[in-house]
């Protein structure tokens, strides 16, 4: 009796408490859209800010092309079962290039801030847990947005991946296929890997070089395991880090996250801090002095030779 009694009381209170995170679910989230709204709306001199499209356009299709006229070929004639200490290195990881590790924690995240009780907390804890669903939006907008662009083209084209090259050639297409062995353009990996590392960039400007390196190295493994074609993984970077940048346009239209220079990538505003402000001197005091080091034994090498 007492554990049927004890069962049901557990039973009723996870019904009660999820009837309070409904509620506030259903109070928390239109007052986002309607605060998004207002900002969108309060902030016209940004709307006609212009974005360099026909520019990007051009590049881009300009590196797709060089990687596909003078790397596809040399790839595409390589054996499939070449193994070096490159490819087993490009094994390990290559998987860093799925979604799903990225966009399960920050959908998780932000269920969890559409349940909280906001007024519960600080005005300063508030202001944190702000910031932080403001990049955790924009992350999760920018690698969703751009996997699902990236499905998209997977179907129109309908490229041969490469292990059909000795067979098809390295440019073979079958259109609104659903053979997974013809969904090689452009790289939904890369495109990953593309937006992850442009809001890195963007969002933590001292991580901008190694936000770089790592978008190209993970991008790369992708063709030394033979899954895609270079140019596939050209365009994959290329739409993952422009779709990110168009989100961070529309957040600094609507004044979150960012800022809107002129002629210049977005910055992050000021008043964005995602750690607490002493946790943001102190990190940000490592890293000078970490800069600083670097830049010590760069000079002492330099002097040497």
């Amino acid at each position: 009796m007492i554990s049927r009694e004890s069962a049901s009381a557990r039973i009723e209170r996870l019904r009660q408490a999820t009837s309070e995170r409904l509620t506030l679910l259903a109070f928390n989230a239109p007052s986002a859209f309607r605060f998004a709204r207002r900002r969108l709306d309060a902030r016209t001199a940004l709307r006609g800010r212009h974005e360099p499209w026909r520019r990007f356009a051009v590049v881009s299709i300009a590196l797709i092309a060089l990687a596909a006229a003078y790397f596809d070929p040399v790839f595409a004639a390589l054996p499939r079962e070449w193994r070096s200490p490159a490819y087993g290195f490009g094994r390990m990881i290559t998987d860093f290039g799925l979604s799903g590790p990225y966009l399960i924690p920050l959908a998780l995240f932000l269920v969890w801030t559409a349940t909280v009780d906001w007024p519960a907390f600080s005005r300063r804890a508030r202001l944190h847990l702000f910031n932080a669903t403001a990049a955790a939006w924009y992350a999760f907008l920018s690698i969703a947005g751009s996997g699902l662009l990236t499905t998209v083209l997977k179907q129109m084209f309908g490229r041969a991946r490469p292990k059909l090259a000795g067979e098809l050639g390295a440019f073979h297409f079958d259109p609104f296929t659903l053979d997974a062995a013809y969904l090689s353009f452009p790289s939904g990996h890369a495109t990953t890997v593309g937006a992850v590392c442009f809001c890195a960039a963007i969002l933590f400007p001292r991580l901008r070089l190694a936000a770089i390196l790592a978008a190209l190295w993970f991008g790369f493994s992708r063709i030394v395991v033979g899954a895609h074609h270079p140019s596939d993984v050209v365009a994959g970077l290329l739409i993952g880090g422009w779709f990110s940048y168009w989100v961070a346009i529309r957040f600094g239209k609507a004044g979150l996250v960012f800022l809107l220079p002129e002629g210049r990538l977005p910055l992050r505003r000021r008043s964005f801090h995602l750690l607490p402000l002493a946790a943001h001197r102190a990190f940000r005091h490592i890293v000078h002095r970490t800069e600083m080091q670097a830049h010590r034994i760069a000079g002492k090498r330099y002097d040497m030779v």
